[in-house]
């Protein structure tokens, strides 16, 4: 199945490729565009341990946080 359309694939940004390697090249990504994405899980996901939280600051102790606490 072949398609035509003015708007080429890809570009090549860097070298001189000659049609050998524009074709393996070619290959490549269409078979990858293809490809179906595995199936998502639907489990929990478990969030322990994820880079963001590294970025936000902790609790701050508060020595006076408890200063007009009643004891009963």
């Amino acid at each position: 199945m072949t398609t035509t359309t003015d708007k080429p694939l890809f570009r090549v940004l860097k070298g001189n490729p000659d049609a050998t390697e524009l074709a393996a090249l070619t290959a490549v990504i269409t078979s990858l565009a293809g490809k179906k994405p595995a199936a998502t899980d639907s489990r929990e996901r478990n969030m322990w341990g994820r880079p963001e939280d590294r970025l936000q600051r902790p609790a701050l102790y508060n020595p006076n946080a408890f200063r007009n606490v009643t004891y009963f």
